[in-house]
């Protein structure tokens, strides 16, 4: 189980020396690290499946996530999550006496 001081390490030669090759391209250089933090962020989206989201935005409403962490996970997803959610709640409590046939 990973822990807070764990490193994220992996063996990436050829993206390695890409980065390179944009940094002396570009005057200033690029933040390699930002990079990384933003590709990181989206391959971990794009990698949950709709219930794992389901169950993070539960766990973030119970308040076991922070809401940067929350944030990290499902991005934009948590708002639609809500929107989601209220409609369901909000069509789960129409009268719907007289709309099945007898």
């Amino acid at each position: 189980m990973a822990t807070n001081n764990d490193k994220i390490q992996f063996r990436g030669e050829a993206e390695k020396e890409a980065t390179q090759i944009v940094d002396q391209m570009r005057l200033g250089g690029i933040n390699i690290s930002e990079l990384a933090r933003q590709g990181l962020r989206e391959k971990l989206q794009e990698a949950l499946s709709d219930e794992e989201k389901i169950t993070l935005h539960q766990r973030y409403k119970q308040g076991e996530l922070s809401e940067e962490v929350a944030t990290i996970l499902l991005g934009d997803a948590i708002e639609e999550i809500e929107r989601e959610r209220e409609a369901f709640e909000e069509a789960s409590e129409l009268d719907r006496t007289g709309v099945f046939q007898k």
